[in-house]
């Protein structure tokens, strides 16, 4: 009994998880307008940290903004881009329903419509069911750090990088999202809750298939400290 009920555990989750994301509606873009300051305290000092590590790395600095999904969302992220164009930035911290989250997401976009991404929190990644996303979980205790792992990331995978116009990479990082999830609702992962196409929610297909990924691949990253798998 023991046995069915370990090996019956994990089913269990997945389903769960998958009726959560099933009834969960989302944004496509997540952030509210760019300001100076942060919209939200840090008392972690965790952002500013990072972000005065990015900018004396040569970073751009392109304002803050505060999450857009409601009151539980007290999260401000800060936006930054790479002196080469090849890195949008975002570092986010803050509360969501009173729960801590700090993390850091180092993204490239390639010519061909796929992002690699970086970050050093697991809280920070859902895998892409459509596989166009590969995310990698690096343990890393500053920014250069992460980056060092990004870069090796992107020499490894070999990509054809689509780099970012300047003065115009919160707009195109916006519209390469907005592109990810349209392609995702032609594909039936997805479908749009709004005329707009700015709200949607996993399809039945979609979210059993989130459900299963999160949970195998996050639990082999748990127990190998994001080197199993490396990408996903």
């Amino acid at each position: 009994m023991f046995i069915y009920f370990l090996l019956g555990l994990p089913v269990l989750l997945v389903g769960m998880i998958a009726v959560v994301g099933r009834l969960e509606k989302r944004m496509v873009w997540p952030y509210g307008p760019p300001q100076e300051h942060p919209p939200f305290p840090d008392a972690s000092g965790y952002a500013i940290r990072w972000a005065n590590e990015a900018l004396k790395a040569g970073f751009t600095f392109l304002g803050w903004a505060p999450d857009l999904k409601g009151p539980r969302y007290q999260i401000s992220y800060a936006f930054l881009t790479s002196p080469e164009r090849d890195c949008f930035v975002i570092i986010g911290v803050g509360t969501i329903m009173a729960m801590p989250l700090r993390g850091t997401w180092i993204y490239t976009c390639t010519a061909d419509g796929r992002a690699f991404y970086t970050t050093d929190n697991q809280s920070c990644i859902e895998i892409d069911v459509s596989r166009r996303w590969q995310s990698q979980l690096a343990r890393a205790s500053t920014f250069s750090e992460l980056l060092q792992h990004h870069r090796s990331l992107l020499l490894d995978s070999r990509v054809s990088v689509q780099r970012f116009t300047p003065g115009r990479e919160i707009e195109e990082f916006k519209r390469v999202r907005e592109e990810h999830y349209r392609w995702m609702s032609r594909q039936g992962l997805i479908a749009f809750t709004d005329n707009a196409a700015a709200r949607w929610r996993y399809t039945w297909w979609g979210s059993l298939k989130v459900a299963a990924l999160n949970y195998s691949i996050g639990m082999l990253r748990a127990v190998t400290f994001g080197r199993i798998p490396r990408r996903a």
